[in-house]
């Protein structure tokens, strides 16, 4: 079954959490021009959302073979701190 998108009326959905951890996978990469990846937000290992971010040019380029690179610089995208 293809995705189904449906117009509904405005509703209020308010969700707040507490994200202790994420989770880094790699959905794609395009050799020598971009990676994407989906960063999971959890909550005690409990999946709070999901974001997709792209990384291409200097990001990509800077990325080499150093996860740490990675590892930082998502964490700066969505403004997060490396727990001590």
């Amino acid at each position: 079954m293809d995705d189904i998108k449906v117009n509904v009326e405005d509703y209020n959905f308010v969700q707040t959490s507490v994200v202790n951890n994420i989770k880094i996978k790699i959905m794609n990469i395009d050799l020598f021009k971009s990676i994407t990846l989906c960063v999971t937000l959890l909550t005690n290992n409990k999946n709070v959302d999901n974001r997709i971010l792209k990384l291409s040019g200097e990001e990509y380029t800077n990325w080499g073979n150093d996860d740490n690179y990675i590892i930082n610089l998502v964490l700066t995208k969505l403004g997060l701190s490396k727990k001590s």
